[in-house]
């Protein structure tokens, strides 16, 4: 992919560098650097003495360099990050363990290229402690897992599994043992088939079978039992005869509980809500919300433990329906559990405005929102426009999308602006061609050609599109571009999500707005920029970090959005 390749070509460099600092003397460069690099790719194995048993270790080592004046040094290349330093050096200090099996006495060193390079050199007693202290142990150990292997411990890095040669078999073989894995980051995405669900033909709707957010979510049941009893005992505490609840919804950040009355007036309950919200927090230090939703009573409480949302798992939940037809994205999870999407195919969520204060986290979902849309679809079936005013928000698309791309990352309006321009042009082509082919739309005029034929669906993201309206003479161009698109290019597969920190009626305004048919608020300032997102007041109160309400074309719905890493909420 592109942007490996610049990669690559940037660790080269640095690698050239490194050689020309370390290859001294009189001797012509060939030579010379034939004598330094000794042996790369060097094989070996050896025979290790566990006391009661013994073990042969076998390994590719990626090279031995020999300084003209110096001890020999064991050397590993690495292009991963630094959180893997560990595992890195564990790998060298056993393979200068082996060659030393060989009477070769060699130092340790690990080049990381990410791309710019740094070197780590371990002591060789250092690395020989952790041998004698760490790895022979756990071979000692390993040696009884081959006959008991449910005696062996969950793996603390899942994040390796991934780049294990033998994770297939593992995960074959150990499925109902084995925690589920996240795959490689984002950095590492590649169009990828679908797995799960089931789904018609790509002109109907899917079918899709949701597999379970988290089945095991035990923490999260017994708190809601808790408030589930605590709430009935404060109603009841107010001489409203409740009926024993139903069982609370439990969501990844919070839980919700419907209480009824077995006798008298539901406004019972409204009367008393107050009082039950007053003594939860006063003590039990839980901030809790009651809403009425037609006939029914609920209360919502933040988890004190919330679930974590990962990205790729929930993506996978649904990859059948993702997969079927290019424009379909994730936005989260849920309270019930399931994923919420949305498809930008759909007249009602055809493009789509985000709004979120700092620290809602809007930029994480514009990453995952890129991401799904391009997961399980090739370059030829969608590419995206990355517009990002602050310069921070995409860049860690970048590697990730770059064959996804239809051009570099615009960073002003004066970079956008001839962009948007070409995408108006393009909408107008595309309808001449639809009109030659008499067809309506591009999904229909795919349907009616070959592969290699087929038009793919264009996508712009815009992070903080109010930047790029501070000046007057670019606003009106940026604003009228934004218009045509938001008007007409539906139909043509092109695509507006444009997101904002302070959705006002001046950053929104009303004949943009009126294009956005999709809408998405995360936790915003004030009540009136809720509306202005929503039509509706509630964003306001929305505990922030990726919790949010969406109209995607039926009502809005709540739900949290998923997370790039592993860490908690």
């Amino acid at each position: 992919m592109p942007a490996e390749v610049d990669d690559l070509a940037e660790a080269l460099r640095a690698f050239a560098s490194y050689l020309a600092r370390r290859v001294q003397g009189d001797l012509k460069p060939a030579e010379a650097l034939k004598r330094f690099l000794r042996s790369p790719e060097l094989s070996t194995e050896s025979i290790i003495n566990l006391g009661k048993t013994s073990v042969k270790l076998a390994g590719r080592i990626d090279a031995l360099h020999s300084p003209s004046n110096g001890q020999a040094e064991v050397v590993e290349y690495k292009l991963t990050d630094s959180e893997n330093e560990d595992v890195d050096r564990a790998q060298v200090a056993l393979y200068r363990t082996l060659l030393s099996k060989q009477n070769v006495d060699a130092a340790p060193v690990i080049l990381r290229f990410n791309p710019a390079l740094t070197e780590t050199r371990l002591a060789p007693a250092t690395a020989d402690e952790l041998v004698n202290s760490r790895l022979l142990p756990l071979l000692r150990a390993m040696t009884g897992w081959i006959d008991a292997p449910e005696s062996a411990p969950a793996t603390v890095r899942s994040d390796l599994c991934p780049a294990c040669p033998l994770r297939g078999p593992c995960a074959e073989t150990y499925k109902d043992v084995l925690a589920r894995r996240d795959d490689p980051p984002s950095s590492a995405n590649r169009p990828r088939p679908a797995e799960t669900g089931e789904v018609t033909k790509e002109s109907a709707t899917p079918v899709v079978k949701d597999m379970p957010a988290d089945a095991t979510d035990v923490g999260g049941q017994k708190e809601a039992e808790t408030l589930k009893r605590r709430i009935v005992e404060l109603l009841k505490k107010q001489g409203v005869h409740v009926a024993s609840p139903k069982a609370a919804v439990v969501g990844a950040r919070m839980v919700s509980i419907e209480v009824s009355t077995v006798s008298g007036r539901i406004s019972a309950i409204d009367r008393a809500a107050e009082d039950v919200k007053h003594h939860l927090h006063a003590d039990d230090n839980v901030v809790a919300d009651y809403r009425k939703d037609g006939g029914l009573r609920v209360f919502s409480i933040e988890r004190k433990k919330p679930r974590p949302v990962l990205a790729r798992p929930t993506y996978e939940r649904r990859a059948a329906w993702l997969a079927a037809r290019p424009g379909r994205f994730i936005v989260g999870e849920e309270m019930n559990g399931d994923v919420l999407g949305g498809d930008l195919s759909d007249p009602t969520c055809c493009h789509v405005l985000i709004a979120g204060q700092a620290g809602s986290g809007k930029s994480v979902l514009l990453r995952c929102i890129a991401t799904s849309l391009a997961q399980y679809q090739p370059p030829s079936a969608i590419r995206f426009t990355l517009i990002d005013p602050k310069r921070v928000t995409f860049q860690t698309l970048l590697a990730g999308l770059s064959s996804h791309l239809a051009g570099p990352l615009c960073i002003d309006v004066e970079e956008a602006l001839p962009v948007l321009d070409d995408l108006v042009s393009e909408m107008e082509d595309r309808y001449a061609l639809f009109a030659g082919a008499k067809v309506q739309d591009i999904q229909e005029f795919n349907e009616s050609q070959p592969e290699a034929e087929r038009l793919p669906r264009h996508v712009v993201l815009v992070d903080e599109f109010a930047d790029l309206m501070v000046e007057k003479a670019p606003r009106e161009e940026f604003v009228s571009a934004v218009k045509r698109l938001g008007a007409k290019a539906r139909a043509a597969g092109i695509h507006l999500i444009l997101a904002t920190q302070r959705p006002t009626k001046e950053s929104v305004p009303m004949n943009v707005k009126a294009n956005l048919s999709g809408r998405i608020a995360l936790k915003v300032a004030s009540s009136l920029e809720s509306k202005i997102v929503l039509d509706s007041v509630g964003a306001e109160s929305l505990l922030g970090r990726g919790d949010l309400l969406a109209n995607l074309g039926d009502g809005i719905r709540r739900a949290q959005a998923p997370m790039e890493g592993r860490e908690s909420p």
